[in-house]
């Protein structure tokens, strides 16, 4: 014959009906637990309910669980442990997790490398298309026979 766990609790024993009970039996309410446990008025009520997905954020539940457990000196091990076997099922809910990539952010990187480039290329060709204007027109100045002349003065109205 197996022998059986010497911890071995109900079926139907759940965290919450462990904490509720004894909550009662150290004659607290809801509310004073909950300021003891510096949780939101409610969070009690929803632990003594094993109702973790009505939390803000059920992944901290098992934590709440655990605190409230030490404050109320349960046994945390069957406390946990009867808190993973009821919460398990309920955290997978048949969703699978998708992988994401971050938004476009490799998309967005060619694109900026490709718009520095051609930036780059814009600016390169504006300093060779001045610099070489510039050079034409000092060449223009310095050499002898280019250079203009001056116009003879036109008389004014008061002249001859």
């Amino acid at each position: 014959m197996i022998e059986e766990a010497p911890q071995q609790v109900d079926a139907f024993t759940t965290p919450g009906t462990l904490l509720k009970a004894a909550r009662e039996k150290e004659g607290m309410s809801e509310r004073e637990a909950a300021d003891r446990l510096n949780l939101m008025p409610g969070y009690v009520a929803i632990l003594e309910k094993d109702d973790y997905q009505a939390l803000r954020s059920p992944a901290f539940a098992r934590g709440y669980v655990k605190a409230y457990g030490k404050m109320l000196h349960l046994d945390e091990q069957q406390l946990l442990s009867l808190y993973d076997q009821l919460a398990a099922p309920s955290q997978d809910n048949g969703q699978k997790r998708v992988e994401t990539r971050p938004l476009q952010l490799q998309q967005t990187g060619v694109g900026v490398v490709i718009g520095l480039t051609v930036l780059a290329l814009l600016v390169l060709g504006l300093w060779w298309w001045q610099g070489d204007r510039v050079e034409r027109v000092t060449q223009s100045q310095d050499e002898p026979g280019t250079q203009t002349q001056a116009l003879p003065q036109t008389a004014t109205a008061g002249e001859p």
